[in-house]
């Protein structure tokens, strides 16, 4: 693993654990297990190692869909909700291999993220206004466009919660749970 990258998987679990403001420059350096030297080769302040690892473990996410190749393929509802199900099951369990704190410390940091970060709060509006845009747009999705997107974003988005307080369940099984 480089260097570097395993500065970003340690900050992440020391931020995810402790929260940015309760997470000093020597807690970071000391859990990497590096000279502060090396450490600060790579990452000159906490801000800036912050907005790195949100970056790799949230933003990622949301910006590594194609929304060119949606938009172009005209998607039904049923296709779109089949790519909102792929999404949910590939994020999540990359999600939950990264800490095992799971879901409800990922939301704690998550929404720390977003009051901190102008940037992660744009992206992740970005990403939902044109979810939301692309289920509305639907060929098949005439009657009340608005509302169906509003509750298909809403039904997945709250699997996420409930895998936040009940760790034991997993997407999967979630998942079942709401097919049709």
């Amino acid at each position: 693993m480089k260097t570097k990258d395993k500065i970003l998987e340690v900050a992440f679990q020391v931020f995810i654990n402790h929260g940015y403001h309760h997470t000093s420059m020597r807690q970071l350096v000391e859990a990497s297990g590096m000279s502060k030297g090396a450490f600060y080769h790579h990452f000159k302040s906490k801000s800036e190692l912050y907005q790195e690892v949100i970056e790799r473990y949230f933003l990622s996410f949301y910006r590594s869909v194609d929304w060119e190749r949606f938009e172009k393929a005209n998607l039904t509802l049923s296709e779109i909700e089949n790519e909102i199900r792929g999404f949910y099951l590939s994020f999540v369990p990359q999600i939950t291999a990264l800490t095992t704190e799971g879901m409800s410390r990922y939301y704690i940091m998550y929404f720390e993220a977003y009051s901190l970060l102008a940037d992660f709060k744009t992206t992740v509006r970005d990403f939902y206004n044109r979810l939301k845009q692309l289920i509305i747009q639907a060929p098949d999705n005439s009657k009340e466009a608005q509302k169906k997107a509003t509750q298909m974003i809403a039904t997945y988005e709250g699997l996420l919660f409930l895998l936040a307080i009940h760790p034991e369940q997993n997407i999967e099984m979630l998942l079942e749970e709401i097919s049709e």
